[in-house]
């Protein structure tokens, strides 16, 4: 039994590269979209408090 081979190739090894730099990235945004959450959160309850204060003067 014999076995020839033509050429050799790694692109499965580029393929899994690329993959991981995407998941880092969506990993990344993910991260960076609750990190401001909190304050997000913060700054439109602090909106609604003051218009709802200068509605109550009116």
């Amino acid at each position: 039994m014999n076995a020839t081979t033509n050429e050799a190739r790694f692109e499965g090894f580029v393929a899994a590269e690329s993959q991981a730099a995407s998941t880092d990235a969506v990993r990344l945004a993910q991260y960076a979209w609750l990190n401001e959450l909190p304050g997000v959160v913060f700054g439109l309850i602090t909106v609604v408090y003051i218009v709802t204060s200068l509605l109550a003067l009116a």
